[in-house]
């Protein structure tokens, strides 16, 4: 919104040219100018118009006020809400200083899953305009943008495969067709400064905007030009260097994917509980190494997105002074997944929202240091006021002010650009001898799990009914890998090792025949989930059977983890209106999802007996994956829709699968009582079993 009184500080400004009055100015950052014709990747000079006070006002530490948002296209009414709240904050901020207003925000930054589910396909793409130009137009500023998972899909929503998607992103902001000139993406990653100091003049903000998805998205993009030793390392000299130029007041980081987050998808280097040891690419390990090497410490701040959450994250040894916000709530909602997991100053999660920020220069009459001070507001659609302003007044969920801090002065690492983690995936031939007969401890609760679910599916139209079928044959099958690895652990029979893993290639045989064009959205992208996981066995780019022990676990562990990815990524398209059938393939596709990742944990777990981990933690894999599954089946009542579908198993199920897990894991805990030296023997035949398979075809 725009107000009179607010073209005030122009016209003082004019008012004193016209006197002979005034300075000279810095030159604007090029981003801001009509076009967005900023040289891509290039440090804009310093001096951004945004935020400058001007000459009148010397006696003010000049101030710059924005916006920080994540996560925000789905178009949903959650995304309208936050972006009226958007525009209420922002008036409300609105100031007088002496005779001179100031307008309440001066820019919004974006952190990336601009546009969900799987981005955008051309320049002109009608998803701008639902995702971003109407649900925003509220908000009459300059937005910049970073690019996140979901705009760069390949596979399906989210897998971050496709980066040459993003270009579209990019394209936009020189588009002569685009509707509105508040999209900014000068290139994948760039600078942008913002205002200006009154004292020695310079930048006040310098943004530095990451393209995290090339390396810690976790699946490989088949174009070399998107790969860690040409554009992953090409993006890390960029950011030595232009921090390294920087003499902004602050220095602000920004990327989609997270450092540090309390939420479901976690710290980089363990992202989705994923351990680095075995999956390094996968766990976020490389943006991590990358963060550590180019980031922390060297700046005051890092944004991200991706946990759909707002968080406030203390700083920690290992990035210096660098502090961090999560803010990845401005159009999906989702728990806090670990609120212990790093000290926090503020979490707030299942809620949508956004910060406002202030960032202040240093005072020379009073000495005040440079200060950034945030105030989080959590955004309720159905409330008067949208939750953000009560009688009047605003009504912050959190406010905190952080004094200027000197560099910690942490030695750079160099585990990013000194050392390649391995990538990439070849296909592999499908065994069909595995024992589709084979029972262990999970019997009764695969049984059990099979039954309900075909009793839930007999409603559903028959061609839907055909699919929902295989999926459960397909399920069916890694429950068989999962149970095969557990009789494993309790009888140290290397024999249900080997069955375990041709479970895990029969598996991904069943699911890549399935045909789910004819589901209902988002459903109809699962066929491309199970394409993916077929075509994802190899994790290193060697054959199977040719490496170490870990190797070979990570060849079969690898796609696992890739798959439970996607099927949740398909789970979080599932918007307000969705179809009758969603609750059913919901429900299956979850488990579909624990099952997958839990066996990967406890391939996993298995290999780092001899390392690091511990019985424990094995066990306490198994049962957690157990535990999961349950919840899994008590969520199908709360999916929308699901109170039209009377067959639904919830409780009932539920309570039948907690009798099983209960026996299972009294089990698990009775083995820790004997010695854990025959489980090292388990994995010996892995490396010959995965040889002999590429043998047979």
């Amino acid at each position: 919104m725009t107000f009179p009184w607010k073209l005030l500080p122009l016209v003082a400004a004019l008012a004193l040219t016209a006197c002979g009055g005034g300075g000279s100015s810095s030159p604007a950052n090029s981003a801001n100018d009509e076009g967005n014709g900023a040289t891509p990747n290039s440090p804009s000079e310093p001096g951004g118009d945004e935020g400058d006070e001007g000459p009148e006002t010397l006696n003010t530490p000049a101030a710059l006020r924005f916006i920080v948002i994540g996560d925000s296209g789905s178009g949903s009414a959650g995304q309208y809400a936050v972006g009226e709240a958007i525009a209420t904050v922002c008036q409300e901020k609105d100031e007088f200083i002496g005779d001179i207003g100031f307008p309440g925000c001066d820019l919004v930054v974006g952190l990336g899953d601009n546009i969900y589910e799987s981005g955008v396909t051309s320049v002109d793409d009608p998803q701008f305009a639902e995702k971003f130009e109407k649900p925003f137009e509220p908000v009459q500023l300059p937005f910049y943008m970073v690019l996140g998972n979901h705009d760069n899909t390949a596979y399906v929503g989210g897998d971050g495969a496709g980066n040459s998607r993003g270009e579209f992103q990019v394209d936009y902001t020189y588009f002569d067709g685009k509707l509105s000139n508040r999209w900014n993406m000068p290139d994948r990653y760039f600078l942008h400064s913002a205002g200006t100091t009154h004292t020695n003049p310079r930048p006040l903000v310098d943004f530095v905007a990451l393209d995290s998805n090339p390396i810690a998205g976790g699946f490989g993009d088949p174009d070399i030009a998107y790969a860690y030793h040409t554009y992953g390392v090409d993006q890390r000299n960029w950011v030595v260097n232009t921090l390294a130029g920087s003499n902004a007041v602050f220095k602000i980081a920004m990327a989609h994917h997270p450092y540090l987050s309390n939420g479901t998808h976690g710290n980089a280097g363990n992202y989705d509980g994923v351990p680095s040891e075995i999956l390094p690419v996968l766990a976020g390990e490389r943006w991590k190494a990358f963060m550590e090497e180019a980031v922390c410490d060297q700046t005051d701040f890092f944004f991200a997105g991706h946990d759909h959450d707002l968080q406030v994250l203390e700083a920690v040894p290992e990035c210096g002074r660098t502090e961090f916000v999560v803010s990845g709530a401005a159009g999906k909602t989702r728990s806090i997944d670990d609120p212990e997991r790093n000290v926090a100053r503020f979490q707030q999660g299942d809620v949508y929202g956004f910060f406002w920020m202030k960032a202040t220069e240093a005072d020379p009459v009073t000495l005040a240091p440079a200060r950034l001070c945030l105030d989080a507001y959590v955004v309720d659609p159905e409330a008067e006021g949208l939750g953000v302003i009560s009688d009047g007044e605003l009504t912050p969920a959190y406010t905190h002010c952080y004094d200027k801090q000197p560099m910690a002065g942490i030695a750079p690492g160099n585990d990013f650009s000194g050392l390649p983690l391995g990538e990439g995936a070849l296909p592999l031939p499908l065994p069909d001898g595995f024992d589709a007969d084979f029972t262990g401890p999970l019997k009764e609760l695969r049984e059990t799990l099979v039954s309900g679910f075909t009793q839930v599916g007999a409603d559903l139209p028959e061609e839907q009914r055909q699919v929902f079928d295989q999926m459960i044959a397909g399920t069916d099958i890694l429950f068989n890998a999962l149970d095969a690895a557990t009789a494993a652990i309790l009888e140290g029979d290397s024999s249900e090792m080997s069955q375990s893993v041709q479970a895990v290639l029969a598996a991904a045989e069943q699911l890549q025949a399935i045909d789910t064009r004819s589901l209902p959205a988002p459903f109809d992208q699962l066929g491309s989930a199970f394409d993916a996981l077929a075509d994802g066995f190899g994790g290193d780019g060697s054959d199977a059977g040719d490496g170490s022990t870990v190797e070979d676990i990570a060849f079969i562990a690898g796609p696992l983890v890739a798959l439970s990815r996607n099927l949740n990524n398909i789970l979080d398209g599932i918007e307000e209106q969705v179809p009758a059938e969603v609750p059913v393939f919901a429900g299956l596709t979850s488990v579909l999802s624990t099952v997958s990742l839990g066996l990967a944990n406890t391939l996993e777990q298995l290999v780092l007996l001899d390392t690091s981990a511990t019985g424990e933690q094995l066990v306490g894999t198994v049962q957690q994956t157990l535990e999961n599954l349950v919840n899994d089946v008590l969520w199908l009542n709360q999916i929308p829709g699901a109170e039209e579908y009377t067959t639904l198993p919830g409780d009932a199920l539920s309570s039948g699968l907690l009798i099983v897990v209960r026996e299972v894991t009294e089990q698990l805990d009775e083995r820790l009582l004997s010695p854990l030296a025959p489980l090292l023997d388990l994995l010996s035949p892995v490396t010959d079993l995965l040889a002999g398979l590429l043998d047979g075809f």
